[in-house]
């Protein structure tokens, strides 16, 4: 685009125009971005030193978040680890391949803490205890078996006959 086909008189508004933009600090800026979009070559120096800047600011956020990024995963490992050595000095596990256990129990159970897991994993490999047998031989040692060995009809009316005049007494239990 020409300016010497314009009158001197809209050069002149041209100019006018031109150092209004570049003078009001609203639109100063952005007369300054458009400028540079049409000649990059040329040196604006006070775009240049905000590019720069924003460019070295940037980085260095970078790098700050990357060290911050590092310090939480290093602080988290290391709460992590202590955890691990307090189940083994409170003798809820005994070698650190139940560790691996533990955390596993953690995952498939939703357990957030390495203690409860851990108490978890102990009930899960303790034995079952066994349960009495039907036979309680001091039940049977409350009859007196002779009468059954003489005369078995004769002893079973009379344990019948006392039953039932345990049934027929007036004796109420404790609270009834």
């Amino acid at each position: 685009m020409s300016l010497e086909n314009l009158s001197p008189d809209a050069r002149d508004e041209l100019a006018a125009l031109a150092q209004q933009l570049a003078e009001n600090p609203k639109t100063r800026r952005d007369f300054l971005r458009m400028t540079k979009q049409v000649k990059p070559d040329l040196p604006i120096p006070e775009l240049d030193i905000e590019d720069y800047t924003n460019r070295a600011v940037s980085r260095s956020d970078e790098r700050v978040q990357a060290l911050e990024a590092k310090l939480a995963e290093k602080d988290a490992q290391a709460e992590l680890d202590r955890r691990r050595q307090s189940l083994m000095k409170k003798g809820l596990i005994d070698s650190e391949n139940d560790v691996g256990e533990v955390e596993k129990i953690m995952l498939e159970r939703g357990i957030t803490n390495h203690e409860t897991a851990a108490e978890y994993h102990q009930w899960m490999k303790q034995a079952a205890t066994p349960t009495p047998s039907s036979y309680n031989p001091s039940t049977i040692s409350k009859f007196d078996l002779s009468n059954y060995w003489k005369n078995p009809v004769t002893a079973a009316r009379n344990e019948a006959a006392k039953a039932l005049n345990d049934l027929r007494k007036r004796n109420r239990p404790i609270g009834l």
